[in-house]
């Protein structure tokens, strides 16, 4: 069985703080395997007890360490392998925000992860050692938004091309290149260039990944709606377009993706709540 807490942030975080989750599962004596799909958001992983196998696409495999730093996804996304008793917490946050708290720019960190000390420095062990005493996910969250607090003071502004990003955020990806580029008074070809050398991926790549999650996030947010309202909601052409969207970004069509990420995508669950799943 799994068990997902969530959390949103207090107001003053929550410009670049998504959601605080808790995981914790028993895995008995086999192995649980959840493959990851498309997201942009970034983040910071804690790991106290169980086992945990990072998997990426090309076939490799490392045992994740205890606190580690992780960029969004896209296709092919590997995934990730439990055994024992595991206990998890992560600080989720908004696409593009490692750069303004961290100085880390999403180029470097888009479809890869790397040991939270190699980035962040010994503060973040010193996290993760309040975060392990801890008794409760609550005080976790408290912890964790003191240790953010002074980032977030400091965080930088948005550069032209991180601005014309969140423009596709705020539309749902349902954008023209051609126009933000236009807009920033760049050619196609040069916001393109910009784009992926600061980004990490193609503004196209960007705006079809926002308009995935975001798709997906109103299913979850509201279960009664039906794909099809989704589809036209988000721009898609019909329903089947959505269909082979989904399939391309996560590999399995829209039904199949809700059992299968929910607490990777933490950010979509009701706040303030414990899930369990089977």
């Amino acid at each position: 069985m799994r068990t997902i807490q969530t959390a949103k942030p207090q107001p003053e975080l929550s410009e670049f703080i998504e959601v605080f989750a808790q995981r914790e599962m028993d895995c008995g004596g086999a192995a649980f395997s959840q493959p990851n799909s498309s997201s942009l958001q970034q983040g910071i992983a804690f790991y106290f007890d169980g086992q945990a196998v990072l998997d990426y696409p090309d076939g490799r495999s490392r045992l994740a360490p205890k606190t580690y730093v992780f960029g969004g996804l896209t296709p092919p996304c590997g995934g990730v392998s439990f055994s024992g008793h595991v206990l998890a917490f992560a600080i989720f946050l908004k696409p593009l925000s490692l750069w303004p708290l961290f100085r880390i720019p999403s180029s470097v960190i888009f479809n890869k992860d790397y040991d939270a000390e190699d980035l962040l420095g010994r503060e973040v062990l010193d996290m993760w050692s309040k975060l392990a005493e801890c008794e409760t996910f609550e005080e976790r969250v408290l912890a964790a938004q003191h240790y953010l607090t002074p980032f977030v003071s400091r965080a930088r502004g948005r550069t032209l091309i991180a601005r014309t990003a969140h423009h596709m955020l705020d539309r749902k990806g349902a954008v023209r290149i051609d126009e933000i580029a236009d807009q920033a008074r760049l050619s196609v070809r040069q916001y393109e260039r910009r784009f992926l050398e600061e980004i990490g991926l193609t503004p196209k790549s960007f705006a079809r990944t926002t308009r995935f999650q975001q798709a997906l996030d109103a299913k979850r947010f509201f279960p009664g709606r039906t794909w099809l309202s989704i589809a036209h909601e988000f721009g898609y052409f019909d329903q089947m377009h959505m269909v082979r969207d989904f399939q391309r970004l996560c590999g399995i069509a829209p039904s199949g993706v809700l059992d299968l990420s929910s607490d990777l995508q933490p950010w979509s669950l009701p706040a303030y709540t414990t899930l369990e799943l089977r």
